[in-house]
């Protein structure tokens, strides 16, 4: 038996709520517009951190617009999670990434954007030996780099258990629109999970300090101990005028 009700509302009775159709039934609301109120998704409590059964809801557009259910564990997630974030624009010494390597990564990616020194001089750094600026400076950090600048010169370093890193040759700080350096450094095994030495490798683009040309340099080294590192400093002979960079963590 079937039979159609029109009406232009439905309220329910005081204090309860409307109930339509029974527990099996089915009810098909598809062929015309449903309003939901925004309070159905902004009412509802928060959830911060999600898990892979978490779902979400929705339509298919390979399948008619069909509702579907994704997973978390469906989506695809990223590789680099943001750490620390450096936007030096005047003077300082040095900078520190203080307390940014844990457990949660083997390995980081630091994204240089820009960083030039008052005056000419080379970039280094040092590995930080607890949470806030405790420099590592023994003499057991190895190093070397090779590169050309654009007239096919060769730019070459190497150190043998030296206090620092040195990461290329020594960069222009003459023009603010050329001089510096830019490029990336990635940090392996920083906090010796495996009783193993942090390694470093890196790639830059620089404007040299002796004939300003400009320069491809790769390069690496490590500090050989097996203690933990929990950041670095980086600096030079001359002040940081300008450094932005990003340190983002490695999803294995």
């Amino acid at each position: 038996m079937t039979s159609e009700l029109k009406v232009d509302k439905i309220t329910p009775a005081s204090g309860t709520n409307t109930q339509i159709g029974e527990a099996g039934d089915t009810t098909n609301l598809s062929a015309g517009t449903v309003t939901l109120p925004t309070s159905i998704i902004t009412g509802a409590s928060e959830k911060t951190t999600l898990v892979d059964a978490d779902k979400f809801l929705i339509a298919d557009s390979a399948d008619s617009n069909a509702f579907k259910h994704v997973q978390k564990s469906n989506l695809p997630s990223g590789t680099l999670v943001k750490v620390s974030e450096a936007n030096v624009t005047s003077n300082v010494g040095s900078h520190f990434f203080s307390n940014v390597f844990s457990t949660t990564y083997d390995s980081y990616f630091l994204q240089i954007r820009a960083m030039r020194f008052a005056g000419d001089s080379t970039p280094q750094i040092r590995f930080l030996t607890d949470t806030g600026t405790t420099e590592n400076n023994t003499s057991y950090y190895y190093h070397a780099y090779y590169g050309l600048d654009h007239d096919g010169n060769e730019k070459r370093d190497n150190g043998n258990g030296d206090n620092k890193l040195v990461l290329s040759t020594g960069t222009d700080a003459d023009s603010t629109s050329d001089g510096g350096l830019s490029g990336h450094i990635y940090f392996f095994n920083p906090r010796a999970n495996d009783s193993r030495s942090v390694v470093v490798t890196s790639q830059f683009v620089t404007r040299d300090n002796i004939n300003n040309r400009m320069c491809a340099i790769t390069g690496g080294g490590t500090l050989s101990n097996t203690a933990a590192k929990y950041g670095f400093v980086i600096f030079g002979g001359q002040n940081i005028a300008l450094f932005r960079a990003t340190l983002y963590g490695i999803v294995k």
